[in-house]
């Protein structure tokens, strides 16, 4: 039995925050790219039978691919992260998800509202304002990243990583 979630992955920011995630992210130690996480925790892999599969399907068909920018930097606590602008489809989607899969496990700690955010540095209090410092100067350089997501991927937890479950592609593409 694995953990599984459903995520937007962002191969677009890889070039602006790979090298950061590595380091400081344990997430994308284990595999996971960057991404912005849509529902977490989803089902067990093994629940993840045709009826979820159909039902995926269903919710993603009814949203578009979605197109932002990330281009600011935000903090919890203990996280770096990157702010999608433009992030109201983002948000839509999730809350599809979530209320598609009612039965789904949740998390221990429950929060007021879904952030979208693509995680950068997490379990960092001391340097966090210097990785804050880092992510801002690197987005002056570049302007900011524009992304663009076509799918939602199932991923799975395992004792070897993450690894990509299956995708489902939004709007009903291929």
């Amino acid at each position: 039995m694995s953990r599984t979630l459903l995520a937007l992955l962002v191969p677009d920011a890889e070039p602006l925050v790979g090298d950061l995630r590595a380091r400081l992210d344990p997430a994308a130690r284990l595999g996971l790219g960057a991404h912005i996480t849509l529902v977490y925790p989803f089902l067990d892999s093994e629940a993840i039978d045709d009826d979820v599969a159909e039902r995926l399907r269903d919710v993603a068909r009814q949203h578009a691919p979605v197109s932002f920018a990330l281009d600011e930097v935000g903090t919890f606590p203990s996280t770096v992260w990157l702010a999608p602008r433009s992030a109201e489809a983002i948000v839509s989607l999730a809350a599809a998800l979530e209320s598609a899969f009612p039965d789904r496990p949740t998390a221990g700690r429950v929060f007021e509202r879904f952030v979208p955010h693509l995680s950068v540095a997490r379990n960092i209090l001391g340097d966090r304002d210097a990785v804050v410092a880092t992510l801002e100067d690197r987005l002056g350089s570049a302007h900011g990243v524009v992304c663009h997501c076509a799918d939602v991927h199932v991923m799975t937890r395992s004792d070897e990583g993450w690894q990509m479950h299956s995708r489902v592609p939004l709007g009903g593409g291929t």
